[in-house]
């Protein structure tokens, strides 16, 4: 049986949404014109069609109001058994209508209510049919239990309690219908005559008994069912199908002596059973939502793990189109933390200067789409944000799961799309490639294990195995085609561990010194403090300054001049303490027109370099979680790096 988590705020926030949605469905089994009202929030959760017909107020608008918008003066909405009280009633029209309120607690602590209105002119007429309906209004309370269970068991268990409370029957049992074989499975029983009812019904009693139907001793027997009752010598056979919205999910069965069940009693079944049913599916329901949703957030700390700067936003929506997770990138671009939107409409966070609504449609009907070139989001500072937004659907079998949504910020892209004509005028798909397969294959990888890690934990029988399988392929299929483009780019491994900056420079000078000799080039090393500790890879940052020093060399080689690296504390405002380091040439400088795209793949003011060099450099200062930038002018240029300080005492 499923068991929702209490401590999950995905789970109990449906939760919550689904017994409003049960407890709606409530008022619409009353006769009157009903009100479903939070006291606690002061908010009308619900009401039902004689209520709106009544004041001719629309649900659609009217919804979630105050009490206050139908009944202007009225303060007092502590239940108060089967009494009535005076009330005027507003009208859609403005007008007041004279009428009678009655409150009826369906929660323990009274902050659940429904208020039941009746005209004052009808009041006689209609007291005696409410006491005639008294057997159903007082029993909403023990009904509404059903709809506050965690699990769909223990809503079936309090449904069989309810039946032996209202009808003191000999025995009951539950059952549940087994699509795969099209039988009746007993989950409980209880009683001292469990034995009348059988483990399995072979027979098709949604067929047989498509209703709640009352079986008495004297009558003909419908089934074997009836026959084994009067063998047993019962009096009465009760048996009410568990239908959700006309679909069968089991059936509720209850036997006994006298007295038997009378017609209220058997309308009250029948409404224990309809809510119980929904209670059941919406719980369901609820619990392959919270896995969907864990499911995604897996994806989302995978990702997270593969990349700390992963720059995508990432957004995921419920089937419905409500929020229910964004990564950190996401609450960056748009200004909003994950638990103030968290099941909000998507339209109330996603703001965009064109409707976003196909886009969400396509991915209901499981087709990906995607939006760029002229769309801008609005964030929360009221700032705008050109962006591209992909939306893709996340389905099992037919059934839509999540709706992914991909949030790129192209705000600083210009440059980069600039750059993306270029190679394709110069024809560097393979490089294109490369790049592709550096950053992606990795985590595509990741993804395969994940994949592989979750499929063992898999019953075989699970739906979701098929579309793990083919989430694997094609991750397979992704990999095989990078392959052929990663002698391009190798992945770089990185080792962490205590790097003396004071150390390294002047050993890479030193290996310098040579041909920097050759070429009237003098250098210099400064660092203050003595001994800058960094935590970093030796290797991949003796990298970052060989291409520095050789950049610097190469701009100088026809001129001679003057390289100078220095190492000094950052600005004190940075958190956490950051080291400078500055290398500085006095070459001619690199032209305007490539300065602010000098650290893209493939751009060089050498002919004969690949462009590769500073690229590589910036990705490697990135994974020290630190950052890179250059000025440059005629007669000079100057890389000024930042890099975190390692957080012990110093040499």
């Amino acid at each position: 049986m499923t068991v929702i988590n209490a401590s999950d705020p995905t789970a109990k926030a449906l939760q919550n949404d689904l017994q409003i949605l049960d407890q709606s469905l409530l008022l619409e089994a009353l006769p009157y014109a009903c009100l479903l009202y939070n006291r606690a929030e002061d908010r009308v959760l619900a009401g039902n069609q004689a209520f709106w017909e009544l004041t001719g107020f629309s649900a659609k608008d009217n919804s979630r109001q105050p009490l206050s918008t139908f009944i202007p003066d009225e303060q007092d909405t502590n239940p108060t058994g089967s009494e009535t009280r005076p009330i005027r009633l507003r009208l859609a029209s403005a007008d007041l209508l004279l009428a009678a309120l009655r409150v009826l607690s369906i929660s323990l602590n009274n902050q659940m209510v429904i208020l039941v209105f009746t005209p004052p002119e009808a009041e006689s007429e209609i007291r005696q049919e409410l006491l005639a309906k008294e057997f159903l209004y007082d029993n909403l309370t023990m009904l509404t239990r059903v709809s506050q269970a965690a699990s769909s068991s223990e809503a079936l268990k309090i449904a069989t309690e309810i039946i032996t409370k209202t009808i003191n029957p000999q025995t009951t049992a539950v059952y549940l219908l087994q699509k795969e074989t099209n039988q009746l499975t007993r989950i409980m029983a209880d009683g001292p005559d469990q034995g009348l009812f059988p483990d399995v019904i072979g027979e098709n009693l949604f067929e047989l008994l498509p209703n709640l139907f009352l079986w008495r001793l004297g009558k003909k027997p419908r089934c074997g069912l009836h026959e084994q009752a009067i063998l047993a010598g019962f009096e009465y056979v009760l048996t009410v199908p568990l239908d959700y919205l006309g679909t069968p999910l089991g059936l509720l069965a209850a036997a006994g002596q006298t007295p038997v069940p009378d017609d209220e009693s058997l309308r009250y079944m029948a409404l224990l059973a309809a809510h119980t049913a929904a209670s059941c599916q919406n719980l369901t329901t609820l619990e392959n939502t919270r896995k969907s949703l864990e499911g995604v957030r897996q994806i989302i700390r995978m990702q997270n793990v593969i990349s700390d700067n992963l720059e995508e936003g990432i957004i995921i929506l419920t089937p419905d189109l409500r929020v229910a997770e964004m990564n950190p990138a996401a609450e960056t671009m748009l200004g909003y933390a994950t638990k103030e939107v968290f099941l909000q409409p998507a339209e109330m966070v996603l703001i965009a200067n064109e409707s976003l609504l196909p886009l969400y449609n396509s991915a209901q009907q499981g087709i990906s789409t995607l939006a760029g070139d002229n769309l801008t989001l609005n964030t929360r500072n009221g700032r705008t944000l050109p962006a591209q937004v992909i939306c893709l659907p996340v389905t099992a079998g037919a059934k839509l799961q999540s709706i992914v949504l991909l949030l790129r910020d192209l705000s600083q892209t210009e440059q980069i799309r600039a750059h993306s004509k270029q190679l394709e005028q110069r024809a560097f798909l393979g490089e294109i490639s490369a790049i592709f397969a550096h950053e992606v294959k990795n985590p595509i990888n990741n993804i395969m294990v994940g994949l592989q890690y979750l499929q063992t934990r898999q019953k075989p029988d699970n739906p979701d195995n098929e579309l793990i399988s083919k989430i694997y392929a094609d991750c397979q299929r992704l990999t095989h085609l990078m392959d052929s483009t990663l002698t391009f780019s190798k992945p770089m491994e990185y080792h962490f561990a205590t790097v003396d900056l004071s150390d390294l420079i002047p050993f890479i000078l030193e290996r310098w010194e040579p041909r920097m000799k050759r070429l009237n080039i003098q250098y210099n090393f400064e660092a203050n403090p003595a001994h800058p500790i960094v935590e970093g890879d030796a290797r991949a940052l003796e990298q970052v300054f060989v291409n520095l020093i050789s950049n610097a060399t190469q701009a100088m080689e026809n001129t001679g001049g003057t390289l100078a690296v220095r190492v000094l504390p950052a600005d004190a405002s940075m958190r956490p303490p950051h080291y400078e380091i500055i290398v500085a040439d006095t070459g001619p400088g690199i032209p305007d027109d490539l300065r602010e795209r000098i650290f893209e793949p493939f751009v060089t003011t050498n002919s004969s370099g690949t462009g590769l060099g500073l690229a590589i450099t910036k990705r490697i200062i990135t994974a020290h979680k630190g950052s890179i930038y250059v000025e440059s002018f005629p007669g000079g240029t100057m890389f000024h790096i930042l890099l975190p300080r390692m957080e012990k005492i110093e040499k």
